[in-house]
């Protein structure tokens, strides 16, 4: 059996694999690594991505990520994916939840993502004054500017959807 040193690397490998589009072989060799280490998290996590991303294979994707908090409860990565996957899939009211979760006891949580992931559900529910808050919230601790001019996009045409009256109750806030 080889070291869990030689299955670290082997991760650096797949993680590379799939920065340049090869999620086949990632995907052998992350199989590989959890068929040693089934309690490798990142492993996990980055075969929840192929498989949500890559194979539309929702149930395994969430499988996967799952596992990847379980066994990897530190690494923010999972928290994210997971949460994008709940909020492609509709369910608004887990992925509010996972979110809530996650703020409170994720120490590397990135706040400003999430604010923009609460954003976007808002908005999809029609709920455009929340959704304006949440995509101004996402600006607060943001340093990306490209991020930033994106939550600015968000906040005007969530701005253009809104009635006259919620629009008011902008200004006057």
């Amino acid at each position: 059996m080889e070291s869990l040193s030689f299955y670290e690397n082997q991760f650096i490998k797949a993680d590379a694999l799939i920065s340049e589009g090869n999620s086949a072989d990632a995907k052998e060799l992350l199989e590989d690594i959890l068929s040693q280490y089934p309690d490798f998290g990142k492993a996990h996590n980055h075969l929840g991505w192929i498989y949500y991303n890559k194979l539309s294979d929702y149930e395994k994707g969430v499988y996967h990520y799952k596992l990847a908090m379980k066994f990897d409860s530190k690494y923010p990565a999972p928290y994210l994916n997971y949460t994008y996957l709940l909020i492609d899939l509709g369910r608004y009211a887990e992925a509010k939840e996972h979110i809530n979760f996650t703020l409170a006891n994720l120490e590397n949580a990135d706040n400003s993502t999430y604010n923009s992931e609460l954003g976007r559900m808002a908005e999809y529910e029609g709920e455009f004054a929340a959704a304006y808050a949440y995509y101004k919230g996402a600006t607060k601790n943001a340093l990306n500017p490209n991020f930033i001019d994106n939550m600015n996009a968000n906040m005007k045409r969530v701005k253009d959807k809104m009635s006259i009256f919620e629009k008011l109750k902008l200004k006057f806030k």
